[in-house]
């Protein structure tokens, strides 16, 4: 049986220092719909909650000794009280004859859209305004959806087929890296982190999509707190993933280019993932030794630079060809003491700085 919506308008307020007349909250249960909440109070929510899940699952007002057919509930503490008028609902998209007429030019049943991971936290009224911004697109077995290095433009949500994700560099050309199936997103982290795309997305079967544009997606993620929650989960998940990989294949000693994995991005590979040993990177410029333990950088040579001074000299490095060689332990005297993030940070606060000094000095004089 689905449950219904319980939505809570606080109507009588007593000394309240959290709501106040109006304020509602708006609960899916288990969930909160953030869209429809004001606010949250733990205090009101613990007080409400015996009544919450009945009345999500249909039982009467009456029976719940809360009121007839508008149910009523109570919430009070030390600091004052408030009574809520309670609304039940079902949860259903009021479909307009316009957004009707979408949904079929996209040959897309309604059911499906609101099973995608991405919507399904969506109350109505906000599917209700996302649907139009939907655009249909049909892709090819092997065609290139996004590539590597390119500028975000779109999200695009799979409805029907497979792509791969392949990441390109070092010894082997492309790596497929991911698969992702029906129902999954993808192009997130270029819209959101205004980086280039860090992987090409290419169609394993016939594959069809529904796309927004990054102006759409920044106004939704604004708009719809569930989003910004489901993205940042993502992203999380999807950061963690990468890291992981990144590390088994630094493990292999695989070689690779730094114009593929930034050494920024390699530091913090090998510190988040605790590895012990070596990452040496080559160019035209010379030859780095960064000498990891248990993720804390301990030693770095760049020439004549040692220690810090070499590790903010080889962040200007921009090409070169880079190896880890793993190690059960370097037993080596630590000559770096900033803890590795920091040293990280650090560096890259400077090339800020200098790049700053750059554009002033070539800036034409007043």
């Amino acid at each position: 049986m689905a449950l219904l919506r319980v939505t809570m308008i606080a109507e009588e307020v007593t000394d309240c220092p959290t709501y106040a007349k109006g304020d509602q909250i708006t609960i899916d249960y288990p969930q909160i719909v953030l869209e429809e909440t004001n606010k949250v109070c733990i205090s009101a929510l613990n007080q409400c909650q015996p009544y919450i899940l009945p009345l999500s699952r249909g039982v009467a007002f009456a029976t719940l000794g809360i009121g007839e057919e508008l149910g009523s509930l109570r919430c009070c503490c030390n600091l004052g009280s408030v009574i809520f008028n309670v609304i039940k609902r079902r949860s259903r998209v009021s479909i307009t004859p316009e957004t009707l007429k979408h949904l079929a030019n996209l040959k897309l049943d309604l059911s499906k859209l609101q099973s995608m991971p991405i919507f399904e936290p969506l109350p109505e009224a906000s599917l209700e305004k996302i649907i139009p911004l939907l655009q249909l697109k049909q892709i090819n077995t092997g065609t290139d959806i996004i590539q590597q290095g390119d500028v975000g433009e779109f999200l695009y949500l799979i409805i029907k087929g497979e792509v791969s994700v392949l990441r390109q560099g070092g010894q082997i050309r492309e790596e497929v890296i991911a698969n992702l199936p029906e129902g999954e997103c993808f192009g997130e982290m270029s819209l959101i982190s205004g980086e280039p795309i860090s992987a090409t997305i290419r169609a394993k079967t016939p594959v069809s999509l529904l796309q927004i544009s990054k102006k759409d997606f920044d106004q939704l993620v604004r708009d719809n707190p569930s989003l910004s929650i489901y993205f940042t989960k993502l992203l999380t998940q999807r950061l963690q993933q990468t890291s992981t990989r990144m590390a088994e294949t630094l493990d292999k000693g695989m070689l690779g280019s730094i114009e593929t994995f930034s050494i920024p991005e390699l530091v913090q590979t090998l510190a988040l993932n605790g590895r012990t040993g070596v990452l040496v990177i080559s160019s035209k410029r010379g030859e780095a030794k960064i000498s990891f333990e248990r993720g804390f950088i301990y030693q770095v040579t760049l020439g004549d630079f040692f220690g810090e001074q070499a590790f903010y000299q080889l962040l200007t490095w921009q090409e070169g060809q880079f190896q880890f060689q793993s190690a059960e332990t370097l037993s080596i005297k630590r000559q770096v003491q900033k803890e590795t993030m920091h040293l990280l940070m650090e560096g890259l606060r400077r090339l800020d700085e200098d790049k700053s000094d750059l554009v002033k000095q070539k800036s034409p004089a007043d």
